[in-house]
This record gives C-alpha cells, structure tokens and sequence, in this order.
C-alpha cells in the first residue's frame, strides 16, 4: 500500500494541466437520464400549520411521524411525511394509509401531554380525516363480494381490494361501533348524563370526564362512515378531549365568544348522544322477532304441527272430553254406594284414616 501510494503521488507531480475533450458532463437534463423505479417520496421539515396544509392538501402527503420534542430554536416539532406513487406495486400500495391510520392514532394518545400546547386548529389537523384516512381508497372502495365481482374495470376492482386490504393491517375492518362495545367506553348512567346535558338540563362540568372517551371514538373512526361533526365542533372535541384544554383556552385560540363555544360543544355532545341511543335501537330491533324471523319460525312451527298431528287447542279438547267422562264415572260410582249424606266417600276403607272421618248427615250437621 505504501508503494502505491507513493506511485499515485509521482503520478500526480508528472501530470500535465491542459484542456481536455470528451470529458463526462457534471449536469444532464431529466429526459437525457432514464427513469429510476420510485415507490414513494418523502419530505421533512418543522411543523407548521402553512407547511402541514401545503403538504398534506396541495401536494397529497401522508404524516407519517411527528417528533415528541420541539427544535431548540424554533420551537417545531419535526415531520417526516410521505406519498406513495401509485401503481408500482399492484394493490400492494395499500401499505401508505395503514401507516397514516397507525400515526395518527399515536399522535391522538399524545396529544394530551407532548403535543398539548400545540395550537388546537393544527391537532385538530393532524388527526386528519375520520373515516379513517384512506383518501382516494374510500372513493372506489366496497365491502360487498357482489359490488367487487360486478365491477368490470379493474383499475377500480384493485382499488377495492387495496381498500380491505389496507382496513385489515390499519384495525379498521368494523368501524361500526357496537353496543357491547359502547358499554365498554360508557355506562347505562353515563349515556343518561350525556342526554340530560343535551337536553341543557345540566352544566358541562357534569359530563367533562366523558369527553375523552367521546373524542377516542370519535377520531378513531368508530362512529361510522356517515358520521360527522362540523370543524368548531371537532376541534372543540380535539381540545378538550385530547390535549385537555379548559373551555376558557379553547375560547381564546378559537377567537370565539364562551357562549357560542359552549353552544357548538352542547350540540357536539346531543349529536353523538343521539347516535348512541340509536345504535342501541338497532341493536335491540335485531333481537326482536320481525319479517324473515316470524316467516322462519312459523314454518318451524308448521313443521312441529306435522310432527305431532294435531295443535294444542285439539290436545285440550282431548284432555278436557277425558277428564268430563271420568267426573261423571266417578259420579255413578258414588250414587251406587248406598251411602248418603256422609262427608267421606265409600271407596276409602283404611280403618286409619276412616276413624278420623266426620260422622252424621248434613241433615243433622
């Protein structure tokens, strides 16, 4: 090594400064190179609500990290967002909103502690779009097999399967919240305080330690597709639910009078308490007998019927024949006795029992 270096170096004194022909350009123009493969591309930078905006509508990024501890000097938290490049990897590219979903969850839990002081119009922001963020997924996408096996293009029959897809690795397949599942959020007394406050038959103060609970479900997507609350509302849930801000901050970030912020969060709350009762209508209108059901069990009851080869009012009749013809058989049996006008029937002649019987006639009783 030694001796080659030294060589390079006697090289290098030897050679002689003169222009050069054919030398490799240092710059090319794009159509002069050939297209690399790319699956996404990615930015980062220090979150703002400008940047977060142009990023995530004009440019259709998704936010896939956001750093815990603020610069030093600017007082930003760092971003790392990121867009996929469609059609390179099949139905596979499916992997980008799983992992927006998988964000914007984590953020929501921190919200409440390193991301509290954060602006509530910028959270509200990064937890993005409720029905679970799948942007242009939700556009082409179906839950039914028959919608699936009917479409004939298959640019929108991959997009549908990307959309299952992306729902199985995101925990997003039911969205649809159930009533064993309310039960667990919320108590028959809590559901009671929500709708007392919304019929203003309460302060605020009393239902303040449900909001979290409200604004989990709420931006995790368990409301339903169909679900949505206006943006002074969200973000009314975002603050005080998630970064557990007081009704007085909220006021002063909004640029809102306290009345019209306590209107918009009574009508927040009577929405999703409307919502919970109706979930737990459907839920008990599934248990009841009605259309298919009734036609179900009465052809179980026909086939019964045929079964047993006659109904319950013919058994009864039967049995009731049967017991009148034995009353009068018992009847005959007592006026051929010989013995009338005595309170114990012939038939008995135990000499235990019948010296216990009551004698005379009723004439002399």
């Amino acid at each position: 090594p030694i001796e080659e270096a030294a060589k390079s170096k006697a090289l290098i004194h030897r050679e002689a400064l003169k222009p050069r022909k054919k030398l490799p350009p240092l710059l090319l123009p794009l159509s002069a190179l050939p297209t690399p493969r790319l699956d996404w591309l990615g930015t980062s930078f220090g979150l703002t609500p400008a940047l977060h905006n142009f990023w995530q509508q004009k440019v259709g990024m998704t936010l896939l990290y956001l750093r815990q501890t603020a610069n030093e000097l600017t007082g930003e938290h760092s971003a790392i967002m990121i867009r996929a490049l469609p059609r390179r990897s099949g139905w596979d590219d499916a992997w980008l909103p799983a992992f927006g979903v998988d964000a914007r969850r984590r953020i929501g839990r921190l919200l409440g502690c390193a991301f509290r002081h954060m602006d509530v119009s910028l959270a509200v922001n990064l937890m993005g779009d409720v029905t679970g963020g799948f942007g242009a997924w939700m556009k082409n996408g179906g839950d039914k097999e028959d919608e699936i096996d009917d479409v004939g293009n298959n640019e929108v029959n991959m997009d549908k399967h990307a959309l299952r897809e992306v729902k199985k690795r995101s925990g997003t397949q039911s969205t649809k919240l159930t009533s064993s599942e309310l039960h667990y959020h919320l108590t028959p007394h809590d559901l009671q305080r929500l709708e007392l406050y919304s019929r203003n038959l309460c302060d605020h103060h009393l239902v303040s330690d449900l909001i979290p609970s409200l604004s989990q479900l709420y931006f995790t997507s368990r409301m339903g597709p169909n679900f949505r609350l206006s943006s002074v509302q969200a973000a009314l849930l975002c603050g005080m639910g998630l970064q557990f801000k007081s009704v007085e901050e909220l006021t002063s970030e909004l640029g809102l009078p306290i009345n019209q912020v306590l209107a918009m969060f009574n009508k927040a709350v009577k929405k999703m308490s409307l919502a919970f009762n109706q979930i737990l209508v459907d839920e008990e209108s599934e248990g009841l007998l009605g259309g298919d059901a009734i036609k179900e069990a009465e052809s179980k009851m026909q086939r019964i019927q045929d079964l047993v080869g006659q109904t319950l009012e013919e058994d009864a009749a039967e049995g009731a024949v049967e017991a009148m013809e034995a009353l009068k058989r018992g009847n005959e049996t007592h006026a051929d006795s010989g013995v009338t006008g005595t309170r114990m029937t012939p038939e008995i002649s135990d000499p235990e029992i019948m010296k216990y019987a009551l004698k005379g006639t009723d004439e002399e009783w």
